[in-house]
């Protein structure tokens, strides 16, 4: 949450999954009008599905006033719209700040900025603002409502809503987990949020009643906070083969285990890039592994949190690593800058890009050597690297470059050589 960078939230409470062709004639109980008219009240959980959100034509019927956004915005104005048993705010002309902020699982949700506006974030992907308060809250509601992985619950009155409630939850990967009589507390990361421009509590505390699954270090987990206090439960992981279409420059089609599997659309709010799910398997397929073991995480119904090396990871890095300095060694430098001074045939590079690449190298050996790394930051390790190398098609992962930032386009080492194969820019 917060704005921009790589904030994210995720939930994963699901009961119903459906396309959305209902009708209220279909999905609700209508009222009975023999005699007096009788109320009746339902409830609905929704999976998002990515296509669909609370604002799309198809919800207009349920609505009071037939218009599923202006009926959304009555029930905030209302009080009736809930994240994690949270009230979403309705301000007062007086309020600044902290008075009519929603925070949510420890990062802001929906805030108010210096100049009066309004901001909110759901997702990495989707992001409001400098917005009226009005249009930052609507944002905030509708993307929960439209995100894989996410779901929420309208309470309806003889098929109207009056009332929505989301469920928010957030993921990280457990570097360490202690367990006391009392308390389990999980070290999300040493260092601040890479995901917001907020500082990041490394550690958070949650009551043993509301621990489930026996976390452990090294572990994916999900957690978030509601009128109950701090949730935190291990998720479901399981071994998996991840095969890549390495041949692809756009999309990269993918299998786990012979099923095909696409980015849920899931960031994690106190993890890094790298364990976003599309992120590994991009990472890997641009320095050539396209057969890799790994653990897969993910929540309940089966939503794909992040992957992980585990045992495998020191090997998987030093494979990086060696495929790294043979870029390094394979390309020419270009003491002219365009190539003129390099043989017809052959991929060149600029010095700058040389030697940013070759501390990209230095570092992923750095981290090699670090016997005390986690698995988590193993893998960090070689993500930077994928990064630094570059993308089949020139690219680079939707997180900015570590290594080769604007200055370069984003665009990696190899990348950049490859697409100067042969190329004699002042002949």
């Amino acid at each position: 949450m917060m704005k921009k960078t790589r904030s994210g939230l995720i939930a994963f409470t699901v009961v119903v999954t459906m396309g959305f062709a209902l009708t209220p004639a279909v999905a609700f109980a209508a009222a009975d009008h023999r005699g007096s008219a009788k109320t009746t009240t339902t409830h609905m959980t929704i999976a998002a599905n990515q296509a669909k959100s609370i604002t799309d034509a198809s919800y207009n019927g349920l609505y009071k006033g037939g218009d599923a956004k202006e009926g959304v915005l009555a029930l905030i104005k209302a009080g009736a719209v809930r994240i994690n048993d949270t009230q979403v705010p309705t301000p007062t002309s007086s309020s600044t700040y902290s008075a009519d902020r929603l925070d949510i699982n420890g990062g802001n949700g929906l805030f108010e900025n210096a100049d009066g506006t309004w901001s909110w974030t759901a997702h990495i992907t989707l992001h409001g603002e400098n917005e009226s308060y009005a249009d930052a809250a609507l944002g905030l509601v509708n993307a929960i409502t439209t995100q894989k992985g996410l779901s929420y619950r309208l309470t309806l009155k003889n098929g109207v809503v009056t009332a929505i409630d989301e469920s928010v939850y957030d993921a990280a990967f457990a570097n360490t987990v202690t367990t006391g009589r009392k308390y389990t507390t999980i070290t999300i990361l040493g260092e601040g949020d890479g995901s917001t421009n907020k500082p990041n509590p490394s550690t958070v505390k949650f009551p043993n009643v509301n621990v489930t699954g026996h976390p452990q270090s090294q572990n994916m987990v999900k957690y978030w906070y509601d009128a109950e206090g701090w949730h935190l439960e291990r998720a479901a992981s399981r071994e998996a083969i991840v095969d890549v279409d390495a041949s692809s420059t756009a999309t990269i089609p993918a299998t786990i285990n012979g099923e095909a599997i696409t980015d849920s659309q899931i960031s994690l709010q106190y993890s890094e890039a790298w364990n976003r799910p599309s992120q590994p398997i991009e990472a890997m397929t641009w320095l050539g592994e396209n057969h890799v073991s790994v653990t897969q995480w993910f929540g309940s119904p089966g939503i794909t949190i992040g992957f992980s090396r585990d045992a495998n990871v020191k090997t998987a890095l030093k494979s990086a690593i060696s495929k790294a300095e043979h870029a390094l060694d394979t390309a020419a430098v270009s003491a002219a800058g365009d190539g003129t001074d390099v043989a017809a045939g052959k991929m060149w590079v600029t010095q700058d890009y040389h030697d940013i690449f070759a501390r990209a190298i230095k570092d992923a050996q750095a981290g090699y050597a670090d016997r005390h790394a986690t698995t988590d930051e193993y893998d960090g390790t070689l993500y930077r690297l994928a990064q630094a190398y570059g993308a089949p098609g020139g690219g680079y992962s939707k997180q900015d470059n570590t290594y080769f930032g604007d200055e370069y386009n984003g665009v990696g080492f190899w990348a950049f050589a490859q697409a100067h194969l042969g190329t004699r820019s002042g002949n």
